[in-house]
């Protein structure tokens, strides 16, 4: 019966989707990746949440102005950014590229 029931486990093991890396579908989302992976490298205070002022030196040379990339993260208007805000922007990526995407047609 143990051998049944291994076997088993390991069948519905191996028929379960695999884990695999997260895929960016747009330029969006390949730069929100981007903040995600830089996250601990940018947190200098070691506090699990990015500042206005960890923020401008992160960004910087980036073209990007950390006062947007606040607006947009900082769901609870605490100021900080915490890794929590940050996954969950990413499932609003679609919202920036709708807003990119009406700009380019309103400009033409």
């Amino acid at each position: 019966m143990k051998h049944i029931t291994a076997f088993a486990a390991l069948a519905i093991t191996a028929c379960a989707p695999a884990i695999g890396p997260v895929v960016p579908k747009t330029p969006v989302e390949r730069k929100m990746i981007g903040l995600l992976q830089k996250f601990d490298r940018w947190d200098d205070d070691g506090n699990s949440q990015l500042d206005r002022e960890e923020l401008t030196e992160g960004l910087a040379d980036s073209g990007y102005s950390a006062d947007a990339v606040m607006e947009f993260y900082d769901t609870n208007r605490n100021g900080l950014i915490s890794l929590k805000e940050a996954q969950v922007a990413y499932g609003r990526a679609s919202q920036i590229d709708a807003g990119n995407k009406s700009r380019t047609k309103n400009k033409q």
